[in-house]
């Protein structure tokens, strides 16, 4: 049937009738967003099926970082699964968590986990245990991201480990035209008004490898070290410009030539390339933090084999080389990665995987954590 036949035939039903169809599974949830387009109701799509009391079963709802619904890897799922993408981003694990515990993990059916969140979802009794059996995908990952600690919990799979990296140094080099080479450039009162750093307690344990001595594990932190980091971060906030939420903020303003550094990750280098910004990327002396991320399951999903269905796409060919692509990100899958030519490899960090992800400090559930909010709130609002 031709796309002119198709419309024709969707404008001669009633909403009723289209609704019938919904139900009755003859319609699809994209089907019935054709139906609206064809009678001009596009935005009543939501509305009509909350009020009809449809279930939307071919919708996959998520809390996410910025990018990781990027139509690169979403849209040939969609395609494939018959299915709809509705990702929600958030600035930080906190939020994510807080979206999540709020409905009892019935609003979203899965997360993108940094290795700091898992726990704290698990301990709340949000999340669904994975089998590794139905991840069609699940082998090819290297060991060290099969069962991996921080998803790991009383031997049990709660997550897919699909991509890492680093927090960076990222900065402008038209305004800082020597590169800098440490973390204490993020405290210099030459770049005062022209600084932007993570909002985000987290942040934390990058500022601590400043101190000295440097702590052998950054997120396991004294009182006494606490303080020091504090201290730090008082030093640091009248030379601020911005506290940053999501990684589309410190992209404009580079872009706006309102800030010159910040931290950051290789995304937002990303997004700048995209529309040809000054911007350059540093690895300070002092060592950095980072991330592996996961996908995890609500235990009250609405539609939990899709989620799962996603996560297995997501650590396959096609959605690691989209993470790759989009995002410059380091992946999970042994077999993606030996297909990658040696620069490409050492670009991202995968010259030697268990090597260059040891080298990184990665982000771990801290379980006196909200020591580290309280520290951060009163040093970033002082």
């Amino acid at each position: 049937m031709s796309n002119r036949d198709r419309t024709a035939e969707l404008m001669a039903l009633e909403p009723d009738e289209a609704t019938q169809l919904y139900r009755s599974g003859r319609f699809t949830r994209r089907d019935m967003a054709k139906f609206f387009a064809a009678i001009g109701l596009t935005s009543a799509l939501g509305p009509t099926l909350a009020r009809s009391g449809v279930s939307a079963a071919d919708d996959l709802t998520m809390i996410i970082w910025e990018g990781y619904s990027d139509e690169k890897y979403s849209l040939p799922f969609e395609e494939a699964n018959d299915a709809k993408v509705d990702a929600t981003f958030a600035g930080t694990g906190d939020e994510m968590f807080a979206a999540m515990q709020g409905s009892g993990g019935s609003t979203y059916d899965m997360v993108s986990a940094s290795s700091d969140l898992p726990r704290r979802l698990y301990d709340a009794d949000l999340l669904m245990e994975i089998d590794p059996a139905k991840l069609t995908n699940y082998n090819d990952l290297y060991p060290q991201f099969q069962k991996p600690p921080y998803i790991t919990f009383e031997d049990k799979l709660y997550g897919v480990n699909f991509a890492w990296g680093p927090t960076i140094m990222l900065y402008d080099p038209e305004q800082i035209t020597t590169a800098p080479t440490s973390w204490k450039a993020m405290l210099d009162e030459a770049n005062t008004g022209k600084i932007a750093t993570w909002n985000y307690p987290l942040q934390i344990a990058q500022y601590a490898l400043l101190l000295d001595p440097k702590p052998e594990n950054p997120f396991e932190l004294t009182d006494e070290q606490l303080a020091q980091v504090k201290d730090l971060l008082i030093q640091q906030r009248p030379l601020v410009r911005k506290y940053w939420d999501l990684g589309g903020e410190v992209a404009e303003l580079f872009m706006a030539k309102e800030i010159a550094i910040a931290d950051g990750w290789p995304y937002i280098t990303q997004q700048i390339m995209a529309e040809s910004g000054s911007i350059a990327e540093v690895s300070p002396e002092e060592g950095v933090t980072g991330w592996s991320d996961s996908w995890c399951i609500s235990k009250n999903a609405a539609n939990p084999e899709l989620a799962l269905k996603w996560a297995d796409w997501m650590i396959g060919p096609e959605g690691q080389a989209g993470i790759m692509e989009v995002m410059n990100y380091s992946i999970t899958n042994k077999k993606v990665i030996e297909t990658l030519d040696e620069a490409r490899r050492a670009a991202l960090r995968m010259t030697n995987v268990e090597e260059d992800y040891a080298r990184i400090h990665m982000w771990q559930f801290i379980p006196a954590y909200d020591k580290w909010v309280q520290v951060w709130q009163e040093a970033t609002a002082s």
